[in-house]
């Protein structure tokens, strides 16, 4: 017997909202899926490189370039087009420049840039002047290394983070709120406090992985100027959903002063 029109709007619109339930709260996994995150592999900090973290968004033909450095406190974030997407090729115009890259084994590589070097960031030349510590890393070396940066050759596709917005819990007796947005690679990590301490408002790099975790990559020039900076490499682990929603256990706040939360709950958002 064939079913009404009204029946079959009522089935699909059941399914859709099963799929995006099962969906929601969680990274994109794949290059069959809509939206993924390449980041590039680098050295460790501080021992071949300035780059701290590059990241390219990719949600359908939408992408966004994120590259942090050690010369500057603001990321370069230029205007990026997807060209072609495949699973073993892709182009894009990142800052009218042509780059092309391509998969090899469980990595992608760059087969042709027109980014033969990166841009200087603005206030590198005040950066470099100000050499401080953060997390127990000598950072002048931003002021030491020379040379131009080069765009990252090698490439790991990883879970694209979303859009999410999460609240530290149990903030303890100096923090009157912690709130942590992320967009994509990006992350904003703003602190209010109780005593004199002036608030944080705080630029990070996000990365995903299939378990739901997150890993927070700060700038170590900008925790450089916050008293008692702690580590920059934060770790969110996921607990899964409780009774208040979502939980993240966090690693690596217990090392800054005043810490902050060692527990964030998801307050809102999808996964692209």
């Amino acid at each position: 017997m064939l079913k009404s029109p009204a029946y079959r709007w009522a089935t699909l619109t059941m399914a859709v909202s099963a799929m995006i339930g099962l969906s929601a709260c969680s990274p994109s996994t794949s290059t069959g899926q809509s939206a993924y995150t390449l980041t590039a592999q680098l050295p460790s900090l501080f021992q071949q490189t300035r780059i701290v973290a590059a990241n390219i968004d990719v949600n359908g033909l939408a992408c966004s370039v994120r590259i942090v450095t050690l010369d500057s406190t603001k990321a370069w974030t230029p205007v990026c087009l997807v060209k072609q997407d495949q699973p073993t090729f892709k182009s894009f115009s990142v800052g009218g420049q042509q780059v092309d890259l391509g998969a090899v084994g469980n990595t992608f590589r760059v087969l042709q840039s027109g980014l033969t070097t990166l841009p200087t960031p603005v206030d590198a030349a005040t950066t470099a002047a100000k050499p401080a510590t953060s997390g127990g890393v000598d950072t002048t070396v931003a002021s030491a290394a020379q040379g131009p940066l080069t765009l990252p050759q090698t490439w790991s596709l990883v879970p694209y983070p979303g859009q999410h917005t999460l609240r530290g819990q149990n903030t303890g007796f100096m923090v009157t709120s912690a709130m942590l947005t992320i967009n994509g690679s990006e992350g904003m990590l703003a602190v209010t406090y109780k005593n004199t301490y002036a608030p944080l408002h705080l630029h990070c790099t996000v990365t995903a992985n299939e378990k739901g975790n997150y890993t927070l990559l700060f700038n170590p020039m900008d925790l450089s100027k916050i008293n008692g900076a702690g580590g920059y490499a934060i770790q969110l682990i996921s607990e899964g959903q409780a009774l208040s929603g979502n939980i993240w256990d966090s690693r690596g706040f217990d090392t800054w002063q005043p810490n902050l939360p060692p527990q964030w709950i998801l307050v809102s958002g999808s996964s692209n």
